[in-house]
């Protein structure tokens, strides 16, 4: 996701809670107790980047609409192929935050499909200093799942054409072989998901991400040669800075069942994931180096944005 620069976030530390006693005609400090893991439930979330749900919030509400708005107005195919147009997903797979970040940010992500594989992500996000982030800007995010040339258009023009993904449909070693059901296969894709660790950079700092282990988006329908899959993320906060898509996929013509991989970046901030211990799947910074529609990766300024409040 954007890359700023990030300033980590103080705790103060808890006092220690008053002993409680149960005899009679003492004072109970239940309700303190109470009160104080409430606090802490509500810290801990905080900084997990989730935000506190707010229904009545006009102006979350109608960000909301802006984002997804704004992603529907990118259409995405194969190259060379117009009959072969992704079709976006009706609902966010997720809407993030991530409070280490300087300003306040919200985003939306979408995937766009080619049948039931997903074969791009576009996420939308606003971003500005203001409390309750009413105005400010908005960036898009593209990234490529597939081993094929896409093109990303919107009113007629092309903003981005990836030749490929980062690391697509690599072959996973050691591996069972995918059960029969569907409930185990996904027991299955979380314990190979927890093989994987991935890491962002900055200022040339390792910050090891955290694997979401309950999946973006799951699959499980059998289409070709793919049995099952699922998109894992890892993250900051609740921002995907990598993604991990397994797939039970069908060799020999269907007579046996293996699983594979692809890794994607998901930040603007060099990247690196490892399998089993071993580096698999690393990306430069991506606003230090040199850039071209044709990456797998793109991120861009889309524009200002007000609200109504």
């Amino acid at each position: 996701m954007p890359s700023i620069t990030t300033h980590a976030r103080a705790v103060a530390p808890l006092r220690q809670a008053p002993v409680l006693s149960g005899q009679p005609g003492r004072l109970s400090h239940a309700p303190a107790v109470a009160a104080l893991l409430a606090l802490c439930l509500a810290c801990s979330t905080h900084l997990r980047g989730e935000e506190p749900a707010k229904p009545d919030d006009p102006v979350r509400a109608k960000r909301l609409e802006l984002l997804s708005s704004r992603v529907q107005q990118f259409e995405i195919e194969v190259a060379g192929d117009a009959k072969r147009k992704l079709t976006p997903g009706k609902q966010p797979i997720l809407r993030w935050s991530n409070p280490v970040r300087d300003n306040l940010n919200d985003g939306v992500i979408y995937l766009f499909f080619e049948g039931v594989r997903p074969r791009a992500v576009v996420t939308v996000w606003a971003d500005g200093p203001k409390g309750n982030l009413a105005s400010g800007n908005l960036w898009r995010e593209f990234v490529s799942l597939s081993g094929e040339p896409l093109i990303c258009r919107r009113d007629g023009t092309a903003l981005w054409s990836p030749k490929t993904a980062g690391l697509v449909d690599q072959m996973l070693a050691d591996a069972p072989a995918p059960a029969a059901r569907p409930a185990q296969r996904l027991t299955q894709m979380r314990d190979l998901a927890r093989r994987f660790e991935a890491v962002n950079y900055k200022m040339d700092v390792p910050n090891e991400l955290r694997l979401l282990t309950q999946p973006l988006h799951r699959y499980a329908k059998e289409e070709g040669t793919t049995l099952d899959g699922a998109l894992f993320a890892f993250v900051e906060g609740n921002d995907p800075e990598v993604l991990l898509l397994l797939e039970a996929v069908s060799t020999d013509g269907g007579k046996n069942h293996t699983w594979r991989y692809s890794l994607a970046r998901m930040t603007g901030y060099s990247v690196s994931a490892r399998l089993d211990g071993h580096e698999v799947f690393s990306a430069l910074p991506y606003w230090k180096n040199p850039r071209t529609p044709a990456d797998p990766y793109a991120e861009a300024n889309d524009g200002k944005f007000t609200l109504d409040e």
